[in-house]
C-alpha cells in the first residue's frame, strides 16, 4: 500500500451534497480524538447545522480516492476557523495541514479559534502552524461546559507551506 501524503488529497470548496459526510467525519472525528466530550446533539441536527455552516461560511473539504476525508468552514464575518475536522484513519499524514492552508490563504488576514484545553493533540498542530494561545477559559461559554482555549493563527504567509516536520501532527478540533 502506498502512504498518503498532503500531495495525493484534492481540496475544494465544499458543497451541499458534501454535507452528509461532513456530517459523519465530525461525529467520527469527535469520538475518536476527544472521547470524554458529551454528544449533544443528534445526527440530523448534525446534518442541519453543517447544512447551514455550508450554505453561510467559506467551507472546504478533503477528499482521498474521492472520499471526503476531512473539512474547515471559516467565518469570514468574525475572522475565525469554525471547525477543522479529519476522519480518524487519515490523522498524521499532513492532511489537515494542507486543509487548514487552503483554507487560510483564502482569507486575509489572521484566524482566531477555539479548541479544547484537553486536546493536546489539537494544540499541538496548531502550535507546529504557528498560533499562539490567547487565554483560556472554564467552559462555561461553549455548550459542552469544557475548558477551552482560545488561539490566533497569524496571517497565512506562503513561505511557511510544506516544511519538514509539519506533518507530524494532524487536528481534530472542534469550535
Amino acid at each position: 500500500m502506498t502512504p498518503t501524503t498532503a500531495a495525493s488529497v484534492v481540496l475544494r470548496p465544499a458543497e451541499s451534497d458534501d454535507v452528509p459526510a461532513i456530517a459523519e467525519v465530525f461525529r467520527a472525528s469527535r469520538e475518536a480524538a476527544m472521547p470524554w466530550l458529551p454528544a449533544l446533539h443528534t445526527p440530523d441536527e448534525d446534518l442541519a447545522f453543517f447544512g447551514g455552516q455550508v450554505r453561510e461560511h467559506a467551507a472546504y473539504v478533503a477528499e482521498l480516492d474521492g472520499r471526503l476525508v476531512g473539512f474547515a468552514v471559516v467565518d469570514e464575518a468574525t475572522h475565525e476557523l469554525d471547525h477543522l475536522y479529519l476522519a480518524p484513519d487519515v490523522r498524521r499524514r499532513g492532511i489537515g495541514r494542507a486543509l487548514l492552508d487552503h483554507a487560510r490563504a483564502r482569507h486575509d488576514g489572521p484566524l482566531e479559534l477555539w479548541a479544547f484545553a484537553g486536546n493536546r493533540a489539537a494544540r499541538d498542530f496548531y502550535a507546529v502552524c504557528g498560533a499562539v494561545e490567547l487565554f483560556e477559559t472554564d467552559g462555561s461559554g461553549n455548550e459542552e461546559r469544557m475548558p477551552d482555549v482560545r488561539l490566533e493563527l497569524p496571517a497565512f504567509r506562503r513561505d511557511t507551506v510544506d516544511r519538514p516536520g509539519d506533518r507530524d501532527v494532524d487536528p481534530q478540533v472542534d469550535q
